[in-house]
């Protein structure tokens, strides 16, 4: 066993077997730890809904305590049943005596208990429980009973119990009544203190580093204790005269000038308690990773390939995980639930040889633990007891970077999150300004990046916006003024949207005109807005032979087919274009003004064109004799009408 304590802001106890660090206690004057401790507190309030009461001890945060946690000695009620609620025992702003059963953890306040418990060399005395109990670390049964036995043989007062500790095993019953003696007097320098005054007090602390690990760890099995101070070596060797005085164990004065730990190379070990990853001998690795419901540990086989198959690798690299994830709880304090994902392993006899390994190294830990077994998918459980607070939150404060997270978020989301932000605030009219602190290199990269996007909500919401770079503050960290205007303007009208260009874009004016006019032709509209086939509805039954009637009952026929386009021939035949179904737009065929005007169409004759003419060709041919022959040609229509129909076709296509 080796004590540093030479410095006092720091007390290091280590335990070595060999060069390997097997265990390891360090108290930090900052570290405030509490459990143990006894206090005079007061109730500060009461909470039937949680069936507990918060007690204020003169910590930061109020402690919890829990109905069941509170010994009929405690009451300042009488209940009326034997399951009684908090509110039926306990009365807000009433003193009670309590004990730290769990430190606080993070947000979560610390865990109290009235049932009162002083821890000695050999025994535990417990003043409200009339118990006499053995620790539940030893497993052996004949054990067990020479230590019940040892218990039965005390004299204790009234309503006092006592619990015998694994190291008083073989010893006289002179020494456990000189430890009883012990503890009773000290139980009553606490009630007495607790009579005394008001308000919250400290009664008893067990905090003292030096005394724990002898009293803990000091055994037969330690042969050597090292102290380099002066004041820790007399603390030393007066607790060894007065509880151990046969103990062979031999207490060195350590007074070299190299420090006691470099010189049994246990700095680089300590370091790596504090590592995310650590490294097995055949080249794997474990990873732990702590939560706040719970540690998660994985193994990985990493460079592990010595083996001849994969569950021979695997058998082998769970085998030192196993060993080495023991260890690992108990220097790190690790407590609670824990949860390993061993490396699959097919074979149920090699996940039994795991477990088993695993258990063995769990014994010689302190603290009460039960181990699980391997799952399906190669997860096991650990449930190990939280003694004090896990070591890293002793000596760690979290990340002031990143908040204890690991991460960070990127310069982009950042930025963007800001612009966000001032958009919406600015959307409402009632700032005109706002001034934003952030870390240089995130002020840097909104200005830099981002200005036009400032600019642009700037100039549009008619606000200033100023980014300065403050050195002080961590990257997460940001603070924002908002200067608010006197006179709210009204919200900004609704950007409209913008102009896409479209295909029909690209008709042309002239394009444009031409299809009104055939539009207007074939829906037969009048002048006076009335369509042609409105107009032949109301002369329908007095006018049958008209022209108009005609079209009428094409229409009522065909639906909304639209009507044939005839060409005319030489010899008074008609080329007809028509959609390929009803309702259709007309498929894309050839254009037929190059036809019309070659020899080979005037020189063809009628019966080689579709002559399935109707009235409308007929009409088609006449309207075109007669304008041509207003012009002295008869028979054959004017160019402007051609080139108007060309068009039409085009368009239609």
């Amino acid at each position: 066993m080796l004590i540093n304590a030479q410095r006092p802001e720091e007390l290091r106890v280590a335990i070595v077997q060999g060069n390997t660090l097997e265990n390891y206690k360090v108290d930090v004057a900052e570290a405030g730890l509490t459990r143990g401790n006894i206090y005079r507190g007061v109730i500060a309030s009461i909470q039937p809904s949680l069936n507990a009461a918060f007690i204020d001890y003169g910590a930061e945060r109020h402690g919890f305590l829990a109905i069941q946690d509170v010994v009929p000695d405690a009451y300042y009620k009488q209940p009326h049943s034997s399951h009684p609620r908090i509110e039926e025992v306990l009365e807000k702003g009433k003193p009670i005596v309590i004990q730290v059963e769990k430190d606080p953890i993070g947000t979560k306040g610390a865990a109290l208990t009235t049932s009162l418990s002083i821890a000695g060399r050999y025994l535990v005395l417990t003043p409200f429980e009339d118990t006499r109990g053995v620790s539940r670390k030893v497993e052996d049964e004949d054990t067990r009973k020479k230590l019940k036995a040892l218990a039965n043989g005390l004299d204790l007062p009234d309503g006092c119990g006592v619990i015998l500790r694994t190291n008083a095993l073989g010893q006289t019953k002179i020494t456990l009544n000189r430890d009883l003696s012990a503890l009773l007097r000290l139980w009553k320098r606490v009630q007495t203190a607790a009579m005394q005054g008001k308000g919250t007090r400290l009664l008893y602390t067990d905090q003292d580093l030096i005394l724990q690990a002898l009293r803990d760890y000091l055994d037969s099995s330690i042969e050597e204790v090292l102290v380099d101070d002066d004041e820790a070596f007399e603390k030393a060797r007066a607790y060894i005269q007065a509880f151990m005085p046969r103990s062979k164990t031999q207490l060195i004065r350590y007074s070299e000038r190299i420090p006691l730990f470099s010189r049994y190379d246990l700095e680089t070990q300590i370091d790596r308690i504090y590592e995310r990853r650590v490294d097995l001998p055949s080249g794997g690795s474990i990873v732990i990773d702590a939560t706040e419901a719970l540690t998660a540990i994985d193994v990985n086989s990493g460079r592990s390939t010595r083996a001849a198959t994969q569950e021979e690798t695997a058998l082998n690299t769970n085998v030192e995980a196993a060993a080495e994830v023991a260890r690992q709880l108990r220097l790190r304090d690790i407590g609670g639930l824990v949860v390993v994902d061993f490396i699959d392993m097919r074979a149920s006899k090699n996940q039994r040889k795991v477990e088993k390994v695993l258990k063995d190294a769990m014994k010689v830990d302190k603290a009460r633990s039960t181990v699980g077994r391997i799952s399906p998918n190669g997860l096991l459980e650990i449930n190990r007891q939280r003694i004090q607070q896990a070591l890293q939150l002793r000596t760690h404060r979290p990340c002031p970077t990143c908040n204890g997270v690991g991460r960070l978020a990127s310069e982009e989301m950042v930025c963007l999150s800001l612009l966000r932000r001032i958009e919406a605030r600015a959307a409402t009219g009632s700032i005109q300004g706002v001034r934003i602190g952030l870390h240089p290199e995130l002020a840097d990269a909104l200005q830099n990046h981002y200005r036009r996007e400032l600019a642009d909500i700037e100039s549009e919401f008619q606000i200033e916006v100023e980014i300065a770079a403050t050195a002080g503050l961590h990257r997460p960290d940001e603070k924002i003024e908002w200067q608010r205007r006197e006179k709210p303007l009204p919200p900004p009208k609704s950007k409209q949207p913008a102009i896409t260009f479209q295909p029909w874009d690209l008709a042309s004016m002239e394009d444009e005109d031409d299809e009104e006019e055939e539009d207007f032709e074939e829906e037969g509209e009048e002048p006076g807005g009335r369509s042609a086939e409105a107009a032949g509805e109301a002369g329908d039954a007095g006018d049958a032979g008209d022209a108009g009637s005609a079209k009428r009952r094409r229409r009522r026929r065909g639906g909304r087919k639209r009507k044939k386009k005839a060409v005319p021939g030489e010899n008074g035949g008609s080329i007809t274009h028509e959609p390929a179904h009803e309702g259709e737009r007309p498929r894309s065929e050839p254009s037929l003004a190059p036809v019309l005007e070659g020899p080979e169409f005037m020189e063809a004759p009628a019966d080689s064109f579709d002559d399935e003419g109707d009235e409308e060709g007929e009409e088609d041919l006449e309207e075109g004799a007669e304008a041509a022959g207003a012009e002295g040609e008869p028979g054959k229509p004017e160019a402007g009408g051609v080139k108007r129909r060309r068009r039409r076709r085009r368009r239609r296509k």
